[in-house]
Order: structure tokens, then sequence, then C-alpha cells
């Protein structure tokens, strides 16, 4: 079986959430967005204990600690500032009310708690779990995904309908998924600090709950023909994404509150808005992740042929949209 084939029967249960679902999602965590850092600076900063990596500076920069010339343009912006250390985040020893929660399972309500949660469940991960833990969702997990599910429904109460231990728990069967999906991250960064060549030492200030024996099982692991393999594979499949898109480390949620801010400023001038011609929300997203305003002529443009070939076909029956390419 090929690295494809083996990566897609392990996630196959987990790849598909339905397109309305994800609006619903992305709509309730833009409320309380917790600006996380890029992984890169994610071992740095006070203590929280809310699950939020919070970030200085004001409230739509979302962790990109750097210096615009004032043309809008990404590739433009000028050195970084220099980052403070930061605590890592920690699992708050509480239990929360969770009121409402969307189709798919997600807290919607209270939205400060809301926007905590996806950072609390990485907490509970590494507090659970051994980093050299794979194929989280296959039979012999079951004993550690239960007892990620009890630990999880201490921290947090849910509505009655939710407030049980089962898999087929839409809130636990989303809550599984995130947790793979944080064990991938955790793993992912400390392999990142290894080829950095990173000390034990280094990592460890960063990664307070991971056990050094197990570091040493990793490590190894992370040397070995298959893992090098798995790596690239990996780049590969990175390849094939198209364009770079100018999210920061806030993801859509993150970049949604600028978004309007831009989308008002339009209305103020009077000048047409090209993404209301795109009407799937999923699309409409991938597509402007990808372009930035320019703030000078205030028309949207991208510097990525293959992103302006992709814009073109989608919209080549729509009326003319106000998006230029940069040459």
């Amino acid at each position: 079986m090929s690295l494809e084939e083996q990566a897609r029967a392990a996630n196959a249960e987990f790849w598909e959430v339905p397109s309305r679902q994800e609006e619903v999602e992305v709509e309730a965590e833009e409320v309380g967005a917790d600006r996380r850092m890029s992984e890169a600076g994610e071992e740095d900063e006070p203590t929280t204990t809310d699950g939020g990596d919070h970030t200085a500076g004001d409230s739509t920069d979302f962790g990109d600690r750097t210096e615009d010339d004032g043309s809008g343009n990404p590739a433009a912006k000028k050195k970084k500032k220099e980052r403070k250390d930061r605590k890592p985040t920690v699992l708050a020893n509480t239990n929360t009310k969770i009121t409402k929660v969307s189709e798919s399972g997600l807290p919607l309500e209270p939205a400060d708690v809301a926007a905590a949660y996806g950072m609390q469940l990485g907490c509970i991960v590494r507090e659970s779990m051994s980093i050299n833990t794979k194929h989280l969702p296959s039979e012999a997990n079951a004993r550690l995904v239960e007892n990620f599910l009890q630990k999880l429904h201490r921290r947090y109460t849910f509505p009655s309908d939710y407030n049980t231990l089962s898999t087929s728990n839409k809130v636990n069967r989303l809550a599984i998924t995130k947790m793979s999906n944080a064990l991938s991250s955790w793993r992912s960064r400390v392999k990142n600090k290894i080829q950095k060549g990173e000390s034990w030492e280094q990592i460890k200030k960063g990664e307070p709950m991971l056990d050094e024996a197990e570091f040493e099982i990793f490590k190894a692991e992370m040397a070995s023909d298959e893992a090098k393999a798995w790596t690239e594979w990996g780049q590969q499949m990175r390849d094939l994404n198209l364009g770079k898109h100018h999210l920061g480390s806030g993801g859509n949620r993150g970049k949604l509150p600028v978004w309007e801010k831009e989308d008002a400023e339009l209305a103020r001038l009077g000048k047409p808005n090209p993404w209301l011609k795109i009407t799937d929300l999923q699309v409409r997203n991938f597509v402007r992740a990808r372009y930035y305003l320019d703030k000078e002529t205030m028309e949207f443009v991208t510097d990525d042929d293959d992103v302006k070939k992709f814009e073109e076909k989608l919209v080549r029956n729509l009326p003319a949209v106000h998006c230029v390419h940069i040459t």
C-alpha cells in the first residue's frame, strides 16, 4: 500500500465535513478569535488558562508582528519585531458550561469559551497521551480516546443531549477529530524543532508535558527511512496547494474582522465589492485569502499566476470583477 493510500485509510472517517456546518463553525469562532501565533512562536508569553495564545498589538493584527509599508502588500512588509518569551498554554483547572453547540458539535456559546475550546483540547491531548501515539481513531487507541473524553467532560459541561461519553455523540466525534489534529500538530511542531537543531532543554521549555524518554524515541523515529518517506510525501502534497494565502496565524476566523473593515471601506467609497459575486462562502474565502487589498488603489491584487487563473476560471461567467494581477 502506498503512503497516500495509508494516509487516506487512516483518516477516511474524518475527511468530510458538510460545507454548511463549516460555515456555522467559522461564524462561531470569529466572535472570540483567539489570535493564535504561528507554530514557530507558540512556546512563548504569559501562561494562559483560557486556551488562547494572545498576542500584543491591535485586535486586527492577529500575530502578524511585522511593520507594514502602507501599501497593504504582505510581501512588502519589513523586518519582524522581536518576539517576547511566552509560556505554554495550560489546561484550566475548572469546569465550564457550554450552552450552545453547532450541528457538527462545535461549541458556539459562550463565545469566549468557544474561542478557547480548540486550545484546551490540545492541552488535554498533550496531558493524556504520548507524542509517539499514531492512528488515534483506530481500535488500538480506544482506551486513550475514552480517557480523553472523560477529561473533556470534566473540563466542560455540555447541553444535556451531549453530556455522554458515547462516540456517537456529535460533540465527542468532533472533539476526537480535533484531538487527532492536535496530536498531529504537536508531532509536527516538535519535529520542526528537532530539524532546527534545538536541544532537549530548549524543546522542553516550550513543551513541558513532553517526557524525555518519549522524546528520544520520537527523535529516533524521525530519523528513520519511513519517517523521511512520509516527510517527502507530505512535501509533495503541500506542493499541490494553490498559491499562498495571506491569512496570518489566525486563519479565516482571524481575517474575517479585517475583511469586514475592507468591505465597509469599499462601501463608503462607493466601489464595487468583487467578493459578493462569489456566493459560496468557502470558495469566496479560499480565493480572497490569496488576494490582498492595495490601500492606495483600493483594488484587490495577487502576485500568483495560478491563483489568478483559478479566479478567472471561477468567475468567467460572472460580471467583471475589480481584481488585478501584479506583473
